[in-house]
């Protein structure tokens, strides 16, 4: 496994670990769909919540860095709308989250930072 996945892998955990004990319920975790991903998928009410998690180390760049492209995004609503089609959830019962994870390596802390209905 390369750094980068491991760093990844990381930083979902954190993210799963946030939703949970804000009250989210977990359905599943790296959903692949048509070589696309969803990162996380929880439920909140009567909400079907997708996560995009992006976990940096923590740079001058990393903090200026655009988390999502537009390919990223398109590739996204694909897949949580096959997702969507496949579990027969109405298209107004979900919603696309973005936590970003910023790991400062010197002081050994991590940030995170929950941007919700993204699109």
């Amino acid at each position: 496994m390369n750094h980068s996945k491991d760093v990844g892998n990381y930083g979902e955990e954190i993210a799963k670990k946030y939703l949970l004990n804000k009250g989210y319920i977990f359905i599943t975790r790296n959903l692949k769909s048509n070589h696309r991903e969803i990162d996380l998928i929880f439920k909140l009410k009567k909400q079907i919540i997708f996560i995009e998690v992006k976990t940096r180390i923590k740079t001058s760049e990393s903090l200026t860095e655009t988390p999502l492209s537009s390919l990223q995004v398109k590739n996204l609503k694909l897949a949580i709308t096959e997702y969507s089609i496949n579990n027969q959830i109405n298209l107004d019962d979900i919603h696309l989250d973005l936590i970003v994870i910023l790991i400062d390596t010197k002081t050994h802390s991590n940030y995170l930072t929950h941007y919700r209905d993204i699109i």
